[in-house]
């Protein structure tokens, strides 16, 4: 789950304008900058006290947004006086796109006797929002001594991408740094990676992405070199392929990727082609253990001559599950493979999930100190079918609506067998008093789910107390500055030994 109310645009209304840009909005040559989002949600505040002072004040104030640079629609009009409330006490528009994209806003004054500043034909975009609720996908294949990965995503932030390794007896890992395999350069959304092993290590490795509106994609883990010999992208064993290829018996388990949309592509690689080239890939899907369907052939064309000898065939499923997928090339001339029959094994599995995990905070619970600052407990419940390794993730911020919140503990694991898990915090940082604590988890579809606890968090235990130094009548003077207090025998400023007693006034009529 994101926040409730999503972005929070930190900009005003002045008198004749529509928004006034924030640094994040500053003008470029190439228009306004933009600002990315993880959710369908955009909230503009507006700044009520300050349009309520202006000598031409506006009654109603008319939102107007367009999709990626398309004309200007109308959004929602909104009196003056009836803006709409944020969780931060801000007021302004909460704006609810049913689709991800390239979205400006303006906003158009509204005046009693009906005018309005500027005119519709003269609105120009002063905020740029792009939404993207969709994570990278990325898709990671073993080689004999490294890797080959393809991530995907329509505003990928390729300073992102980072390639991770560990011994299989780690709990830990490794970023790799260094660059001599990729001469130098940043790895990039396609690209490979090769280490030199000794005979008999074995290396596993991931890769993770991040988009630029935060949604960030671990890969599922291979090993290296694979387990049992495999080849590169999605190809059809053929009678003249590798030495592995026999019987199907014989042949190496499909690989399993996992989604988290109903629309996909299925990559395959041509290994070897005629002088003809190819003309077509004919794509079939396994569904529900039944029998083979053809999804469609798609007409190609590659010659052997082509660089890319790769192809991308879309795919929309109907529900969440698992497909099977073959692929048969078809060359310049006609000729291909028989279609696969109900034994053969599918190239490649995918597992469409579309569900986050469940997530929730079952307790949280403060203890006194250790050696370094208090003690926070925190157990959580986290289920779902196709868990990441070390799923669980747990966070604090000073801010419940915060967008980036700090690390408590990554990759934590539930508990043995069951569906929950439990962490002992330690607070090294004496400052920190109160705060707010959140759990999320992650799939190897990459849905993340999130659990916030529904308390701040107090860790401040102890009890104040307070010592008298002196007790002054009225006409008694203060200390001057620097004046040391008289002390006993014991060096005290007061003998513990006689407490001072508050007395209660007696009027003087009760007197003896």
């Amino acid at each position: 789950m994101r926040h409730k109310h999503a972005l929070i645009i930190a900009a005003c209304l002045v008198a004749g304008l529509a928004l006034v840009p924030s640094a994040w909005t500053q003008t470029q040559d190439d228009g306004l900058q933009p600002y990315y989002w993880p959710n369908r949600t955009v909230g503009i505040p507006v700044d009520v006290d300050r349009i309520a002072k202006l000598p031409n004040r506006p009654s109603d104030l008319q939102l107007y947004y367009a999709i990626n640079h398309g004309p200007f629609q109308k959004g929602a009009k909104v009196s003056l006086n009836n803006m709409q409330q944020f969780d931060n006490g801000k007021k302004g528009f909460l704006f609810t796109s049913d689709r991800d994209g390239d979205f400006e806003f303006t906003v158009q004054f509204i005046y009693p006797d009906g005018s309005s500043s500027p005119p519709a034909d003269s609105l120009s975009p002063q905020q740029r929002v792009v939404i993207d609720t969709t994570p990278p996908v990325i898709k990671l294949v073993p080689t004999n001594n490294g890797v080959e990965w393809n991530v995907t995503d329509d505003n990928l932030d390729p300073r992102s991408i980072t390639l991770k390794c560990k011994w299989p007896s780690s709990r830990d890992w490794m970023v790799v740094t260094d660059r001599a395999v990729t001469n130098g350069r940043p790895l990039r959304p396609a690209d490979r990676y090769a280490w030199q092993l000794d005979p008999g290590k074995v290396l596993e490795v991931r890769l993770e992405a991040e988009d630029r509106a935060g949604h960030k994609s671990i890969s599922q883990t291979v090993r290296i070199p694979p387990d049992g010999a495999t080849s590169a992208g999605l190809t059809r064993p053929s009678a003249s392929g590798p030495n592995w290829v026999g019987s199907t018996a014989n042949l190496p388990a499909p690989r399993v990727e996992f989604v988290n949309t109903l629309k996909f592509d299925v990559d395959y690689t041509i290994q070897r082609m005629g002088r003809s080239g190819i003309q077509a890939a004919h794509l079939f899907v396994l569904r529900n253990q039944g029998n083979w369907e053809l999804v469609k052939r798609y007409p190609v064309k590659l010659m052997p001559s082509d660089k890319d000898q790769a192809l991308s065939l879309p795919y929309e499923a109907t529900s969440e599950g698992s497909y099977g997928f073959y692929v048969i090339p078809e060359s310049g001339a006609g000729k291909k493979a028989d279609d696969p029959k109900k034994d053969d094994s599918p190239l490649v599995w995918v597992v469409v999930d579309t569900t986050p995990p469940y997530v929730k905070i079952t307790g949280v619970q403060v203890k006194p100190g250790g050696n370094h600052g208090p003690l926070v407990e925190i157990t959580w419940e986290v289920a779902d079918p196709n868990l990441m390794p070390q799923p669980v993730s747990l966070e604090w911020s000073p801010d419940k609506t915060a967008t980036k919140w700090n690390e408590i503990k990554y990759r934590l694991d539930n508990l043995p067998g069951g569906n929950s898990g439990r962490y002992t915090w330690e607070i090294p940082d004496e400052n920190l008093w109160k705060f707010w604590i959140r759990a999320r988890a992650v799939d190897k579809a990459a849905n993340t789910g999130e659990s916030i606890w529904p308390q701040e968090v107090i860790v401040d235990l102890e009890q104040p107390s307070a010592g008298i130094v002196k007790v002054r009548g009225g006409n008694s003077p203060a200390p001057a500055p620097g004046t040391q207090q008289p002390k006993n025998s014991a060096g005290s400023d007061l003998p513990p030994s006689v407490p001072v007693v508050p007395t209660v006034p007696v009027p003087p009529s009760q007197l003896p």
